[in-house]
């Protein structure tokens, strides 16, 4: 009996070393797969939307937060109407891929939305060639980005996963004549990043033959169509990000003095409105934005105090005034 025993507590004492082996080679397995952290800016594209009518806008975003390296603009692509017309040929130099999409210069609802079913076009055609990429991200070219913390962002996550994420634009939502569903949507003028998985779903509606007419049909905007095709028919609900997505659509009162230092170091994007801010404000913010990632604190803090007493000594610079960047199209001289 007794001899029974001590082989019983050996078999039980070699299991639980045995599974102890196996739970430790376990956790290190995992450990080291959780320390694989994925290429986040390899697995997303980022689109930009502009018009040869506003080339100046370009020539802030390369002093700013785009780089003007061509080596670091791998998944950084350029929307634009027609290249022909750019009488500034270095700075379409400056960029390493310019999609031309051939539709109208115009801000008119349909000519909107067949540059956006451009955008996802290339998107489709590109992901052929590159199965990696999990997010699609687009701006517009009178925004500031801030890449890092996009980068630090989207990896919360599952591309796998439907989502569609951005910046509430309404604060009611919207209702079509032939569906009785609201939704809402994210604006453009904000940012909007869409996963591997949502694009996918979105494909049957968004090519160039179909979501410009459809935009039409439904008499609503290019992005105000995106979100009613991922809430209404798709049954996909905006994740919004209100303080983390920024646009010129905000009220005039919603000022930089309204930002604290800790909310400003969180942001993704802000939206630059000519009638509040012009666009020779990017290269400065991106200079604060630089400082607080190289972990200079107070040098920030110091030119954050600056800015917020520079905006709140000189209130004309909130009043209203003719966008200095971007000219009249044909249509708007005659």
């Amino acid at each position: 009996m007794l001899r029974q025993r001590n082989h019983r507590n050996r078999l039980l004492i070699s299991i639980f070393l045995l599974v102890s082996i196996l739970l430790a080679l376990t956790s290190v397995m995992n450990r080291k797969e959780h320390s694989l952290t994925p290429n986040i800016i390899s697995q997303t594209i980022i689109l930009i939307r502009t018009s040869n009518r506003c080339q100046t806008r370009l020539t802030y975003l390369l002093q700013s937060w785009l780089s003007s390296s061509l080596a670091q603009q791998s998944k950084i692509y350029l929307f634009t109407d027609r290249i022909k017309k750019y009488t500034d040929k270095r700075v379409l130099k400056s960029f390493k891929t310019i999609i031309e999409t051939n539709c109208s210069e115009t801000h008119g609802r349909f000519d909107l939305c067949c540059k956006t079913a451009h955008e996802f076009d290339f998107y489709y055609h590109l992901s052929r060639t590159n199965p990696d990429i999990e997010w699609m991200c687009r701006f517009d070219d009178d925004q500031y980005v801030n890449l890092e913390n996009l980068y630090k962002f989207l990896p919360q996550f599952d591309p796998f996963s439907p989502y569609y994420i951005g910046r509430t634009s309404l604060n009611h939502r919207l209702k079509t004549r032939n569906h009785s569903q609201t939704f809402t949507f994210a604006t453009y003028g904000a940012g909007v990043c869409f996963s591997r998985s949502l694009l996918a779903r979105l494909r049957p509606y968004v090519s160039k033959t179909i979501f410009p007419h459809n935009c039409i049909k439904q008499r609503l905007s290019d992005d105000a169509y995106v979100g009613f095709l991922t809430e209404v028919i798709l049954n996909v609900t905006l994740t919004s990000f209100q303080e983390l997505f920024h646009s010129h659509l905000e009220k005039l009162d919603m000022s930089f003095r309204q930002f604290s230092f800790a909310y400003l170091r969180r942001a993704i994007t802000f939206g630059f409105a000519w009638d509040r801010y012009d666009l020779s404000w990017l290269p400065i913010i991106h200079q604060l934005i630089e400082l607080i990632h190289k972990g200079e604190q107070q040098a920030a803090e110091r030119l954050w105090l600056f800015l917020r007493n520079y905006e709140k000594e000189h209130p004309n610079r909130s009043e209203y005034k003719r966008d200095q960047t971007c000219l009249p199209s044909q249509t708007e001289r005659h």
